[in-house]
């Protein structure tokens, strides 16, 4: 579909109308225009430096309450006695990572499968817990008692439950995925997944965003949103920010067919459309957020996101998979290395929480404490 801009340079600011009628853009001259403007916007900010974290991947239940077509996560059914990771697994983790100079432990769970579930009830019960959440809390003060720092992916969560993880938590994750409601109907990918409905995600982002907490959201590409809800959901992000200023990145993640799911057959997204969408997204949302790509789920890519105006890689592990998508392995922190040098950029460490949030305003004091040690021994990758 070819459309007739109006204009060769990108507006400032962009307005939802160009956004998307850039995303429908197929002139290759305006494409490149909007690209070097993206890279440029990121330069001034970023300058020429693309950040990751090393991370320990601790999934704590893969039962969820959701059921979205496109999940490789969510089981259904695990073996009993078997529906959480028991802290003396989780701890074994730890213990291994703890020597390893790794800055993130990223702690994910569904959502709420006690509500669910009897069995995954009767197992928090069992182990003196009311809920996923304060097992997530737990787990995460034992992560601070290893001097690890914790990233917290809890799903939606209320106004309490924030405030509750925020003492242990160097910053929390939630993607809000799409801002579309329409993708809860009836035989669409969220029919089934109530936590996805995009009033409940907003409704996290924003409460993260009162109780001062770093947050990581994003926008899942590909589950059958059309291009004008794309735009939408980057508004959204930036709105929320605007009010806050406590979206320290967001992904713009590809779908990628995961076997045992409902949408097993779906195509992902093109690298050409992934790419447009981060040029897009680089040039909607404030500039001081950095915007994360996976690099395992572009792999042989990974310039052209480079040069379209990225900046973070997100975490790397070396030791746990992408329990997300498992079959999308992490690229070796040499090889990533070895990528963005090429590209003319240098690879840094960073910690799950970004430099401007180091401080007490931001963190609770336990959290900070670490942090702040953290920051003295933040490394650049040579």
């Amino acid at each position: 579909m070819s459309h007739n801009s109006s204009f060769l340079s990108p507006p400032e600011p962009i307005t939802v109308n160009q956004a998307v009628e850039f995303l429908h853009q197929d002139n290759s001259n305006e494409i490149s225009n909007w690209k070097r403007s993206a890279q440029s916007i990121a330069l001034n900010t970023h300058q020429r430096q693309i950040t990751f974290t090393t991370n320990v991947f601790i999934p704590l239940t893969f039962l969820c309450r959701n059921a979205c077509h496109y999940c490789g996560f969510r089981r259904s059914k695990v073996p009993i006695g078997q529906e959480f990771l028991n802290s003396q697994k989780v701890e074994k983790i730890l213990t291994t990572v703890r020597d390893r100079k790794v800055s993130e432990v990223l702690i994910t769970m569904g959502d709420k499968p006690e509500k669910k579930y009897p069995l995954a009830e009767k197992w928090l019960k069992k182990h003196g817990f009311d809920s996923t959440i304060e097992y997530s809390y737990f787990i995460a003060e034992k992560a601070l008692k290893y001097e690890l720092l914790p990233h917290i992916n809890g799903g939606t969560l209320t106004f309490d439950e924030l405030r509750y993880l925020r003492e242990v938590s160097a910053s929390i994750g939630m993607m809000l995925e799409t801002i579309s409601s329409r993708l809860t109907h009836s035989g669409l990918p969220h029919e089934q997944s109530p936590d996805k409905h995009p009033k409940n995600r907003i409704a996290t982002i924003n409460n993260a965003g009162r109780l001062k907490i770093p947050f990581t959201s994003g926008i899942l590409i590909g589950i059958g949103e059309t291009l004008e809800e794309i735009v939408e959901s980057l508004f959204a992000l930036k709105n929320v920010h605007q009010k806050y200023r406590h979206l320290q990145e967001v992904i713009i993640q590809n779908f990628q067919p995961n076997p045992d799911s409902v949408m097993a057959n779906s195509p992902p997204p093109s690298i050409e459309l992934m790419e447009k969408i981060l040029i897009i997204a680089r040039h909607i949302l404030p500039a001081e957020i950095s915007i994360q790509i996976p690099p395992n789920l572009v792999e042989s890519h990974e310039h052209r996101f480079i040069e379209a105006g990225m900046s973070d890689w997100g975490g790397i592990s070396s030791i746990t998979l992408d329990y997300i998508n498992p079959d999308h392995r992490w690229p070796s922190i040499t090889k990533l290395e070895q990528i963005t040098q090429k590209a003319g950029y240098q690879l840094c460490e960073r910690l799950p929480v970004y430099p401007r949030y180091i401080n007490l305003e931001w963190l609770s004091p336990q959290v900070y404490k670490l942090a702040s040690v953290k920051r003295l021994d933040s490394r650049t990758v040579k």
